[in-house]
């Protein structure tokens, strides 16, 4: 086998993916633009996001549809997507750390769109709980750490170890923070790098960082992987400004917030046939 084919054959999977979904841009965008754009209400209901817009939630919800309908058609529990996103994410983390990076950004992209069903499947059969929701964070969480701990490891010996541990801290910090307001009752849901935002940079990095080795060759022989090591740093900075930004948000909103007012407790009915005589009290002043 030629070197020419060893860059890249191991590709030629991804390159079928990215033809899929850059074939259905143009499709989709022709598509608006003649019938206009078909909405998803649901995605754009969840919050308002800098990096994608509605166009590209749209075209995001339209792509994916025939893998919703077969997640539908299996007779898959909500919970069992979540669990599915999160060992895709889980494999992700190993494929980068290998340093597969095609496969793992391909992997942690499925990862987030199996993450957006599983809401959706519980409420289309009616299973919407409490519990279900948490279990959904909690493996997000696993999910989005296996991906950085596995950049982290195949980064151990360069610079890039930094911003990969930063990212880790980050982007825990900005699930963290979000819980945190929301337990005492802000609502705290803008940002720059939320998770959709944090899986598109990142995946979209990683799986195309092998094509920018393939084509531009690094000097010493080991792929560097240096799109991959620019989507880290990215995700080092947004994700802890994010954070910040919400902590700050956060104090500014509990600041200005009217303390509830103390509760009031009355004391029960004395039974006179059981109680001594009452004495006076002693109130500090």
């Amino acid at each position: 086998m030629s070197a020419d084919a060893e860059h890249w054959l191991p590709l030629a999977p991804a390159a079928v993916v990215m033809l899929y979904w850059f074939i259905g841009l143009a499709v989709f965008t022709v598509h608006g633009a003649i019938w206009g754009v078909r909405h998803d209400r649901e995605l754009e209901a969840r919050g308002k996001s800098i990096l994608i817009g509605n166009f590209l939630k749209s075209y995001f919800s339209w792509m994916v549809r025939p893998l919703w309908r077969l997640v539908l058609a299996s007779g898959i529990s909500p919970n069992g997507i979540t669990v599915v996103a999160m060992l895709a994410g889980g494999a992700a983390g190993l494929s980068v750390a290998c340093g597969r990076f095609a496969l793992g950004g391909w992997l942690f992209v499925l990862s987030g769109i199996l993450d957006t069903f599983d809401g959706r499947l519980a409420r289309v059969k009616h299973r919407v709980t409490t519990m279900g929701a948490a279990f959904d964070s909690l493996l997000d969480r696993y999910a989005d750490g296996a991906m950085l701990i596995g950049l982290a490891y195949y980064f151990r010996s360069s610079w890039v170890l930094i911003p990969a541990l930063a990212a880790i801290f980050g982007t825990s910090m900005v699930s963290y923070v979000r819980a945190k307001a929301e337990s005492l009752g802000v609502a705290m849901q803008e940002g720059l790098m939320q998770r959709p935002e944090r899986i598109l940079t990142l995946g979209l990095a990683v799986l195309l960082s092998p094509w920018v080795e393939a084509m531009w060759p690094p000097a010493s022989g080991h792929p560097s992987q240096r799109l991959a090591a620019i989507g880290v740093v990215i995700l080092a900075v947004t994700s802890n400004t994010t954070a910040i930004g919400r902590i700050t948000r956060l104090l500014a909103a509990l600041r200005h917030q009217v303390p509830a007012p103390a509760p009031t407790t009355t004391a029960p009915a004395a039974d006179k046939s059981r109680t001594a005589p009452s004495r006076p009290r002693l109130v500090r002043t």
